[in-house]
């Protein structure tokens, strides 16, 4: 009787159900990595630089992808969507078809950073269009390149990360003579009232443009916005300006600086709690001053 009753303690049976748990998550990222034929991946464009602490480069094979795909349900399913598990991975179709850009810490051993490269030059297939109708994007003349699926882990969100990404993307525009950059530029809210404010911000300062016919499909659309926006209209000196400024993250900023346009109204992603706008960027109209910085 004492034996089965030691057996039973609530701490043995907790640590039991805590084993169990995590060898059936294992079991399940295995089972998608197996799916999506992440161990054979090969990249279409390979490159490699260090600066500092850092090595910046594109996944070489299964095993510098899988790490990317770790790091993206880190950030993605465990901080931004508050999933309780503790091992997972972030993986679609496109995965295996993409270049996947790494930011690799030397000190910490780990990757910290990266961004999907999906480049016209190896696919037609775009995230993208899941989310919006592409309307006159995909028309443009040559070689488009979606960047897409960013992210940094949470102790490295700086401003030398950012750059060190954006170095990267400035290798692979280069080697892919890449004319065109757009994607799903991220902001973390579903607020009604706070995506008509940064809507109304993008179009007061001449960010948000309708020039390319690009709008949510239906799954993806704000059914309030246009409503929104009367009222931000009607009480437009209600809200400040700065306070609506502070909501867009610091790599979202660093499209605008570069000179990126927002394609019409935004999606709103109630899987990963977000709001996209179409974001993007002709080479050929740039901000000058970033193509000297990073050498694109």
């Amino acid at each position: 009787m004492r034996a089965a009753a030691k057996s039973l303690r609530p701490s043995r049976v907790l640590k039991k159900f805590s084993s169990m748990k995590t060898a059936l998550e294992k079991f399940d990222s295995e089972r998608k990595l197996h799916h999506y034929n992440v161990r054979n991946f090969e990249p279409n464009i390979s490159f490699r630089f260090e600066r500092g602490q850092f090595i910046v480069k594109t996944a070489e094979n299964g095993a510098d992808l899988e790490e990317c795909l770790k790091l993206r349900f880190d950030v993605f399913h465990k901080e931004y969507m508050n999933k309780r598990r503790t091992y997972g991975v972030d993986i679609d179709k496109l995965d295996y078809l993409c270049d996947h850009l790494v930011i690799f810490d030397k000190r910490s051993n780990r990757t910290i950073g990266t961004y999907r490269l999906n480049s016209s030059r190896f696919t037609n297939s775009f995230y993208s269009a899941g989310e919006f109708d592409l309307g006159k994007i995909l028309e443009i003349e040559g070689a488009k390149l979606e960047l897409g699926r960013a992210c940094i882990d949470r102790e490295y969100r700086s401003g030398v990360v950012i750059a060190l990404l954006w170095r990267g993307i400035a290798e692979y525009i280069q080697r892919t003579e890449t004319k065109v950059l757009f994607g799903c530029g991220s902001i973390k809210t579903m607020e009604p009232l706070e995506i008509g404010l940064l809507t109304k911000h993008f179009i007061d300062t001449g960010a948000l443009t309708y020039d390319y016919d690009v709008s949510p499909t239906r799954k993806y659309k704000v059914k309030q916005l246009a409503k929104v926006l009367e009222y931000i209209d009607a009480n437009r000196y209600e809200y400040v300006q700065q306070d609506v400024e502070a909501m867009i993250p610091p790599l979202f900023q660093s499209y605008l600086r570069m000179g990126a346009k927002l394609c019409g109204e935004p999606a709103i992603d109630r899987e990963f709690h977000c709001i996209d706008f179409l974001t993007l960027v002709k080479m050929d109209e740039m901000n000058p001053a970033i193509m000297a910085k990073y050498k694109v």
